[in-house]
């Protein structure tokens, strides 16, 4: 029997073509146009959804909410196997990452893009694109959360990030690895994930912004938020999580003000921790009021607190976990 795997494309490089300079256009081709240059078996059942044709850093609030009650109505189809969604790579991390903290089915949702066009000598999107078909046609895919499926690797949305610009290996997860990989057009899975966290949609979300801390960072850019009343910020800090002493009345007030700050650290590894107690540390940052990121990174945090903020969720000390 056919697996039935539904193909929903918002544009991105995979989707692009060259124009009359030299220069990629994104979001040109339409699903059907992409299919039609895969080498595909016929014991998959693709049914197609031509979503946005967009580049990705177009991708919108809006768009996300539309591309969840897609993927939702879609899965109301007790025959569908699982979900392909292919996109830009710029904000893709943060689109599937979305999606994990929204979305909740057995059955896997894969989100892929390409580095090159398909045009380009070399190019990622046949063979990323007819990976994720095959994830997501994959029993043993069920439970794995949504995933970002690039170079043969299976990659969970919360640790997934662009860890290259260009390369067609251009996507990982450092200090976190894979859930698992497709080898031959063979899905091997060896881990899954322990832990899920589901919001609702909302039609409008709270202003979440990213503030980064480095040598000699003043407050002229958190003193700005101060005076646009944001809801939330994502302190990036060093290590453990220290900022710059500089920073700190600025932190201070917003923290009085009842901002939700949230701190998180520029590290590929690890998590912010109040392991040293001095002005501007982590631990300051946390009597201040400061909620501790855990190991998040800053653009998934940010999607995260506000997700909570829009649904009224204060325990924030689920960013630990």
């Amino acid at each position: 029997m056919k697996k039935k795997v539904v193909l929903i494309t918002t544009g991105g490089t995979i989707a692009s073509t060259r124009n009359d300079k030299n220069k990629l256009e994104s979001g040109k081709l339409d699903g059907q146009a992409i299919l039609s240059m895969c080498q595909l078996e016929n014991d998959i059942d693709i049914e197609l959804i031509d979503l946005y044709q967009i580049p990705s850093m177009h991708m919108t609030f809006e768009n996300l909410n539309h591309l969840n009650k897609t993927i939702t109505k879609v899965f109301q189809d007790p025959s569908v196997s699982g979900i392909v969604v292919t996109h830009g790579t710029d904000s893709l991390e943060e689109t599937a990452y979305f999606l994990e903290l929204t979305l909740y089915d057995e059955r896997p949702v894969i989100v892929t893009g390409s580095q090159k066009s398909p045009e380009d000598i070399g190019t990622d999107v046949y063979s990323n694109l007819r990976n994720s078909l095959l994830v997501a046609s994959s029993d043993e895919a069920k439970n794995i959360g949504i995933c970002v499926v690039f170079n043969e690797k299976i990659l969970h949305s919360k640790y997934v990030k662009k860890t290259h610009s260009s390369s067609i290996n251009g996507f990982g997860a450092i200090g976190y690895g894979m859930l698992g990989f497709i080898d031959n057009d063979e899905v091997v899975i060896y881990q899954k994930p322990t832990h899920k966290e589901v919001y609702p949609i909302k039609e409008s979300y709270p202003t979440v912004e990213i503030v980064f801390a480095y040598l000699g960072a003043g407050s002229i850019i958190l003193d700005a938020l101060y005076e646009a009343d944001i809801e939330g910020i994502i302190l990036v800090g060093a290590g453990r999580g220290q900022v710059a002493p500089q920073m700190m009345g600025a932190i201070e007030k917003l923290c009085q003000k009842g901002t939700k700050v949230v701190l998180t650290t520029s590290t590929e590894e690890g998590r912010v921790f109040p392991t040293y107690d001095y002005y501007s540390s982590a631990n300051n940052l946390k009597d201040t009021g400061v909620i501790m990121g855990g190991d998040f990174d800053p653009k998934k945090a940010r999607l995260k607190l506000l997700l909570m903020l829009a649904n009224g969720d204060t325990n924030y000390a689920s960013f630990m976990q």
